[in-house]
This record gives structure tokens, sequence and C-alpha cells, in this order.
């Protein structure tokens, strides 16, 4: 799994959200595809918090899509 597009944040903070997709999407890859995690995971509104900014985002098959990035 991998994050797409970051949005407007500060270059340092896009790069440590990144660090902290990758180690998200790693850990996601030890989650069983039977899983009831996944049932939700597929519905909810998840959110990374880094520095201030709020990262929301959604699993799209292999892919951690970020939908919107704002000051938190």
């Amino acid at each position: 799994m991998k994050p797409v597009n970051l949005g407007e944040a500060p270059t340092a903070v896009c790069a440590e959200a990144r660090v902290r997709f990758e180690e998200i999407a790693a850990a996601l890859k030890g989650i069983p595809e039977d899983s009831p995690f996944w049932a939700s995971a597929r519905v909810s509104r998840l959110r990374l918090v880094v520095r201030g900014w709020s990262f929301f985002y959604a699993v799209d098959g292999d892919t951690l899509l970020v939908t919107e990035a704002r000051p938190k």
C-alpha cells in the first residue's frame, strides 16, 4: 500500500506523513483479508495527524488514498 497525494501541507510535514503512511501500510499487510477490520476500514473516514495537520484517508485496494489534508 502507498499513499497518494498529500495535499498542500508543508514539505517537512508531508515527508513525516509519508513515513507514517508507509508504516501504516506495512502494518495493514499483516491483517488477514477476512478480518472484520477491513469492513470497518472501507467505510470509515480515517485520519492521521502530523504536526498540526490532519490527513484524512481511505483504504482503496492496496492504496492509502488521502482524500483531504488540512491544518488541524
